[in-house]
């Protein structure tokens, strides 16, 4: 199946075409871009599970205990996990909303990825792993298993909200990004904790090689 990456600009799609340019924003990016939520999302990397009802705790003892307006969040490390952000959908509407009058077709993923893969396994500072696959669109009041502890999961996960985007990532992590339990843990209630404007960390590009064979520019 085919990905899609919707850019602003023709030079930007040139350079995926001809150079393989891999341009990766890290969650904390996302977090504090602000376009009306658009793709901007203040909550991104984070796994939210807020029933309407509230959290129902039970404590070491057996004690059950309602906490109604809480709810519990897992955050990873939003400077050490880069997202590269594809659609798998060809959409009017989506560049639209994104503003984005150009659209890259990748007509064979999987080269794509192994060519990120190698590339990555090249770098001391990154882990060896590279994560793809689509959005998980969950309900909020959804139980969170055990998938708080995982990085990778929590990476690919947003409310169903939005959905529109049909969002299909790739995911690269500094070394240790990935380790189980290396993530933040709260429980909320009213506005929950703002994220911080600042100490957004660098982008990951990466330049992978000449992909014309399996790309086609569109113009929407």
């Amino acid at each position: 199946m085919p990905l899609y990456k919707y850019l602003a600009e023709e030079a930007y799609a040139r350079a995926l075409i001809d150079k393989g340019e891999i341009f990766m924003r890290p969650l904390s990016y996302f977090r504090v871009f602000e376009d009306e939520l658009i793709r901007g999302d203040p909550d991104d990397g984070k796994l939210c599970h807020a029933p309407e009802d509230g959290l129902v705790i039970t404590k070491s003892t057996g004690e059950v205990v309602e906490m109604k307006g809480w709810r519990f969040r897992a955050s990873v490390q939003a400077d050490d996990i880069f997202v590269y952000c594809l659609s798998t959908e060809l959409s009017n509407e989506i560049a639209a909303k994104f503003e984005c009058p150009f659209c890259v077709e990748i007509s064979e993923p999987v080269r794509l990825l192994g060519r990120i893969s190698s590339h990555v396994r090249l770098r001391s500072r990154l882990d060896r792993h590279v994560y793809s696959h689509a959005i998980d669109y969950r309900d909020l009041a959804a139980a969170p298993g055990i998938d708080w502890a995982l990085p990778e999961r929590v990476a690919f996960m947003k409310p169903d909200g939005w959905a529109w985007q049909k969002e299909h990532r790739i995911v690269v992590g500094r070394k240790g990004a990935f380790a189980v339990e290396n993530v933040d843990l709260a429980l909320e209630t009213g506005g929950g904790v703002p994220t911080p404007a600042a100490g957004v960390a660098d982008p990951l590009v990466l330049h992978v090689g000449d992909l014309s064979k399996v790309t086609t520019l569109h113009r929407l």
